[in-house]
């Protein structure tokens, strides 16, 4: 073989080598899930320390509660829509996230093409005012066997009638048990990883429990459609009167109550009213008990590791729910670098 033919050979077979090690160069890096947050106030002003967590975790992308659909003299209507106190920036990409409560579909021979109609209005309203245009809408219902019918067919036509990129929550057994519950005409899922139990008077963690969640997260491996996770990091307060729920008080963690010298820390999570005290407006009486409801950073770091397990696919994006100075406060900020490194 002359010098020329190995010449022309040598250079054949080492720019295919360089070529073939680029590609493997650039399928090796892998992205990093997005990090994302959920808005889920009546008023939309976000506070300095809650612009500073969305710079400080490169969040672009919050996804704001519209409005909840529920029924009025049997028929649909939008309760409590959002007010913007400011102009979302164009910084961030907002969604829209419109909750419908179950019974909306539970109706017979609802007027779906009417209530799409609506809804898609209402939207375009609500854009108008905050001086917005959306590409994605997300849908919230934790429909059931009864009202999945219903539910789908809205999510079709509302797909026909506006060429809009959707979005559904799923909660933990519509993921079990999807060959029954179905699985919603959407363009992607996003998973509920949180409210897996019964609001109660027991010990039982009813936003996260880790031996709750272990029953079905193995089920994530066969679920068909990509699915990305909303994580926890609010809290609440189960109010409870001789053993029965009382009310659920929004955003209580379990210093709150440090400085109130008549609510005794009875236990871990446990606080007893000794005298009776008007909280925030809220009257306690003697003897009534205040179980404190939230997640720990080891929790969600848990899992995390626990989901990145069982995920068929790995998430886009971690939804943290929700965006509030007091709930930041309550997490170390390496928390929500662990959380999206874990996937």
């Amino acid at each position: 073989m002359s010098s020329v033919f190995l010449y022309i050979y040598f250079m054949k077979n080492w720019t295919f080598l360089v070529l073939l090690f680029i590609a493997c160069s650039c399928q090796s890096v892998d992205k990093e899930v997005d990090l994302s947050v959920y808005y889920w106030k009546t008023q939309y002003e976000l506070t300095p320390k809650e612009v500073a967590f969305l710079d400080e975790n490169q969040v672009n992308k919050i996804y704001v509660r519209y409005c909840d659909v529920g029924l009025k003299n049997d028929q649909p209507i939008p309760i409590a829509p959002i007010e913007w106190k400011i102009k979302p920036l164009n910084t961030y990409e907002i969604v829209p996230v419109i909750y419908i409560k179950n019974e909306v579909f539970l109706k017979p021979h609802l007027d779906i093409e009417d209530l799409v109609r609506k809804l898609e209005l209402y939207i375009h309203q609500i854009n108008t005012k905050a001086g917005i245009q959306t590409k994605h809408i997300q849908f919230d219902c934790d429909w059931s066997l009864q009202s999945k019918e219903q539910f789908f067919e809205f999510l079709k036509q509302f797909k026909q009638q506006t060429n809009t990129y959707l979005s559904a929550t799923i909660r933990l057994h519509q993921i079990k048990y999807f060959e029954k519950t179905g699985i919603p005409p959407v363009d992607h899922g996003v998973l509920m990883y949180y409210n897996m139990g019964t609001i109660a008077a027991t010990q039982q963690n009813s936003i996260y429990d880790r031996s709750v969640a272990q029953k079905y997260v193995y089920s994530l491996t066969n679920y068909p459609m990509h699915l990305d996770i909303a994580l926890p990091v609010f809290s609440w307060g189960v109010h409870t009167r001789n053993g029965k729920v009382v009310n659920v008080i929004g955003g209580l963690r379990t210093n709150d109550f440090d400085t109130i010298p008549t609510i005794k820390k009875s236990d871990y999570t446990n606080y007893v009213v000794e005298e009776d005290y008007l909280y925030k407006g809220r009257l306690l009486l003697k003897d009534d008990v205040i179980k404190i409801e939230e997640v720990s950073s080891k929790a969600l770091e848990q899992a995390t590791k626990d989901l990145s397990k069982s995920l068929n696919q790995k998430p886009n994006e971690i939804i943290i729910y929700d965006l509030d100075s007091k709930n930041l406060e309550s997490y170390e900020k390496e928390i929500f670098k662990i959380i999206r490194q874990g996937f």
